[in-house]
């Protein structure tokens, strides 16, 4: 007697297995900026600006690292739901190989000119010295960044999202011990400050960094990639990840660019407003968790089911995320508006920094909505490739609304950061419905990659 089919699983369980997995580890990666700051916080708000600056300025330099993760992500979720895992491995490896090549460019040039990147954006001698020190060091370690975007992002486009988030968990207990060896000198250790921040970091992402490629070559349950060949320059695959990952690079690009003279502008009202403004991004990275955990199952399920041929099920899997992250985000939202008096009062007990990132806080929790429809769909664009219409959007948003705006309200108009915010607001605004739009057109289904 025929044992039967076995039932296919339903959509939703099918996203909640992938997405509780990618919140929880994007609530452990996000602690790892978290804690880095709550420490040098102790130092005082130089600290908190210097780092913040630093940290900023390191996404501007690994743009490259998150658009080949794009287009790796994206290609490998595609060869999964076709089945061919042959050529799964082929993208992953080609993906490991230039991440590497690239990572030796970013670290000449944290190593050479961090201070100067930093003085450029217009920031005081004391927090120059503490941002260009600790973007010096995070910088040199740029290649076990790029192997871990790289690593869990094949993982993820395979569909397992379980392994990255149980990586991400050791690497966090590493940091903590690491920075308060380090930070503060505790147990005999030196006293590094900021720097000890930076090297607690970087030494926690290289052990995650090895554990990765260990579960790639060695313990892959989804995908396991064999040690021998694949290695050489496969100008096919490399055509296919650049065609995806460039775009999403230069949107990146654009994004952080954006994010930079943002601060720029905010620099010239204070560093109390700079450090406010640091603070407020810090605890913001956990208000768009769940969207970046929905957005993540989106990615795969759509590139998967395009893979597969069933774009039905793909704009279902994206529809149902975008709700599911939705309800969520809102309920981050609530939360962060009755509590913000005491998660902004455990990195500053300055009254001043104390008071703006406060006000900050609320026009987070008011945004929630948008970012959640803002980033979801993003995800499932970029999931079937449409990474050249990505790029367009994020343009009209961060450099037309959050900058443009920013300097009109901020500054022309003399908001100040009220004034600064209210544009921050309005991006996430436009981004949200020009996504939402491109999304529902429906041409992403059609686009070969």
């Amino acid at each position: 007697m025929d044992t039967p089919p076995a039932k296919p699983i339903s959509l939703n369980r099918h996203l909640f297995q992938l997405a509780w997995p990618s919140l929880v580890e994007n609530i452990l990666q996000t602690m790892l900026g978290v804690v880095d700051l709550i420490f040098v916080g102790q130092l005082g708000p130089d600290a908190i600006a210097g780092v913040g600056l630093g940290n900023q300025l390191m996404f501007l330099l690994i743009v490259l690292f998150m658009g080949l993760a794009v287009g790796n992500t994206a290609l490998v979720a595609r060869a999964v739901g076709a089945g061919d895992k042959r050529e799964a491995g082929r993208v992953a490896k080609q993906s490991l190989l230039l991440v590497v090549l690239i990572s030796f460019g970013i670290a000449a040039i944290g190593w050479f000119f961090s201070n100067e990147m930093i003085r450029l954006l217009g920031a005081p001698a004391d927090v120059t010295e503490i941002g260009g020190g600790f973007l010096r060091v995070i910088s040199v370690g740029s290649i076990v960044m790029g192997v871990m975007f790289i690593g869990s992002g094949t993982l993820r486009g395979a569909g397992d999202t379980r392994t990255p988030m149980v990586i991400t968990a050791a690497i966090n207990v590493i940091n903590i011990g690491l920075a308060y060896l380090l930070v503060f000198g505790n147990f005999g250790f030196p006293r590094l400050g900021t720097t000890g921040s930076a090297v607690a970091t970087t030494l926690a992402r290289m052990i995650g960094s090895l554990l990765i490629l260990y579960v790639l070559f060695k313990r892959g349950s989804v995908l396991k990639l064999p040690w021998r060949g694949g290695w050489g320059f496969h100008r096919d695959v490399i055509a296919r990840i650049i065609n995806i990952g460039g775009p999403a690079a230069m949107e990146n690009v654009v994004f952080q660019v954006g994010m930079l003279v943002f601060s720029a502008i905010t620099i010239s009202l204070g560093t109390f407003d700079l450090a406010a403004q640091q603070i407020a991004f810090n605890i913001a990275g956990f208000s768009i968790l769940p969207a970046f955990a929905f957005g993540v199952a989106a990615m795969t399920l759509v590139g998967q089911n395009l893979g597969a041929k069933d774009p039905a099920r793909a704009e279902q899997s994206a529809i149902q995320a975008l709700k599911s992250g939705m309800v969520w985000m809102m309920l981050m939202g609530v939360a962060f508006a009755i509590w913000r008096a005491p998660l902004v009062g455990m990195y500053t007990h300055e009254p001043e920094v104390q008071r703006l990132a406060e006000m900050c806080m609320l026009f987070i929790a008011c945004s929630q909505p948008f970012q959640a429809t803002s980033i979801i769909a993003a995800q499932a664009l970029r999931g079937a490739g449409d990474t050249r219409a990505t790029l367009l959007v994020t343009f009209a948003g961060v450099w037309v609304m959050r900058v443009g705006l920013g300097y009109l309200f901020g500054i022309v108009l003399g908001g100040g950061l009220f004034g600064m915010w209210v544009a921050w607001y309005m991006d996430f605004a436009v981004r949200a419905v020009l996504f939402w739009l491109r999304f529902r057109a429906g041409k992403w289904k059609t686009l070969k990659v």
